[in-house]
């Protein structure tokens, strides 16, 4: 009996320190007319953190773009990464094949093959006019049936596996190139011509000559090995990119810190900071947004700019997984930027929000009570994670926005994982400091009762 009385008390206990802590929530009846009045100084402050806060929301977009560039021109294995898809594509491969099919036309010359087959037809033959007229309109057709049949060649070996192979190893070559031209060096083992970067398809003209000789064409035998190449890169200043892309080395690396220290000195100096992390939230939300439609726009635009005689449909699917990665960066700024505005709401005086807070305290609260049941006092541990609860709190933040701002490469999921792995991080603190007050005030009074 006695122990179900001491449990019954330490329930009831936890309970009014429960209540305490909503009361001291809420603000008390008659406070708006006794507002604190503005102290020296803070319309600075507000100055100040307004400014750094619209500086960060400014850069967060331009570090996305620069951190996605230096991704993709930078760094070889993620520029191929991203590309690789295409070798399925069917506009991208309706491109490769009329490029490689007008490679290998070159070199194996129809209308002459035609010729020589009607002369073989007529020879040691007395044709008549008719017969002549008739063997010689069949040389149309003939032309258009060997074409046809080298285009049927060229598309089944694009649309085989052998050509995501030769497309990998072409885009890795192409993209080697484009590191040469960008960085200045031209010592390396592939060389620069002119102001070109260029995608190399001999591969695949190989693989279509061997196919077609394999089938009884002997004639492509006299195609010789060759470095067909489709221009992907043109400049004719290629000492400004080189510039640029020295810069973009650093920017990528640079430029998210800046915004990240940018929103928490913004933050820091605000007079309310509460109203601080909305104010983010919302700059962060409306850079994105901006962001994502400038994409979309410059689409339009790049679209619109194709020479003649460039397949569109390839040039669109090129672009759009080109900046699959950047978008899907935006998409998480975003979500990050909703749960910057949920976490300000969340922690503010609303009802709603009060309330919410109330039942995660009185589930720490239960849980606590719970494992003090079972004998888990941890009555150490507890206190001193009462004690530096504040702390606590700032550390498990400030490291769940380090793994979002250091990760190179940004997701949504990231950002809902990061932000779950800190509400399970805050609600641990919660369970561990409930009832500690309580246990503090209750321990004199332990001895006395003995």
């Amino acid at each position: 009996m006695a122990q179900t009385d001491a449990e019954r008390i330490h329930e009831l206990e936890s309970q009014v320190a429960q209540l305490q802590q909503e009361l001291a929530d809420q603000p008390a009846a008659g406070t708006p007319a006794k507002q604190k009045a503005p102290r020296s100084g803070s319309r600075w402050r507000s100055f100040w953190s307004a400014l750094l806060i619209v500086l960060a929301c400014v850069l967060a977009p331009l570090s996305v773009v620069a951190v996605w560039a230096k991704s993709e021109i930078t760094d070889t294995e993620r520029y191929v990464a991203t590309v690789a898809p295409l070798a399925e594509d069917p506009a991208i491969q309706q491109a490769v094949s009329e490029r490689v099919t007008a490679e290998i036309l070159t070199y194996v010359n129809i209308p002459e093959l035609t010729q020589q087959a009607i002369g073989v037809i007529s020879e040691n033959r007395t044709l008549k006019p008719r017969q002549e007229a008739a063997l010689n309109a069949l040389g149309g057709a003939l032309d258009s049936g060997l074409e046809g049949f080298i285009g049927e060649e060229v598309s089944n070996i694009v649309q085989s596996d052998l050509f995501s192979t030769a497309w990998t190893e072409a885009n890795t070559k192409a993209h080697e190139k484009l590191n040469l031209v960008l960085s200045g060096d031209n010592t390396g083992p592939v060389a620069i011509e002119g102001n070109d970067v260029t995608l190399d398809v001999g591969q695949i003209v190989a693989q279509v000559k061997q196919s077609l000789i394999d089938r009884g064409f002997t004639v492509a035998e006299n195609i010789p090995t060759v470095d067909s190449e489709m221009v992907i890169f043109q400049s004719e200043n290629l000492s400004s990119l080189q510039r640029a892309y020295a810069l973009l080395n650093t920017l990528g690396i640079v430029l998210p810190i800046v915004a990240a220290i940018l929103g928490l000195l913004g933050i820091a100096v605000a007079n309310d900071r509460r109203k601080a992390v909305l104010g983010v939230g919302i700059g962060l939300a409306l850079s994105m947004l901006v962001s994502a439609a400038l994409i979309a726009i410059g689409r339009a635009e790049y679209l619109n700019a194709l020479p003649d005689g460039v397949s569109q449909a390839a040039a669109t699917s090129f672009f759009d997984i080109l900046v699959l990665y950047l978008k899907q960066t935006l998409w998480a700024g975003l979500a990050a930027a909703v749960v910057l505005i949920l976490g300000a709401l969340l922690t503010g005086p609303a009802k709603f929000a009060v309330g919410l807070r109330g039942l995660a305290r009185k589930g720490a609260a239960a849980i606590q009570h719970q494992l003090y049941s079972w004998g888990a006092t941890m009555t150490g541990l507890r206190t001193w994670v009462a004690h530096n609860a504040g702390g606590l709190r700032i550390g498990v933040t400030i490291i769940a926005l380090i793994i979002v701002v250091f990760t190179r490469y940004k997701t949504v999921e990231l950002v809902l994982w990061s932000t779950v792995g800190l509400l399970v991080a805050l609600f641990v603190i919660q369970i561990l400091a409930s009832g500690v007050d309580e246990d503090e005030r209750a321990a004199p009074a332990t001895p006395q009762a003995a």
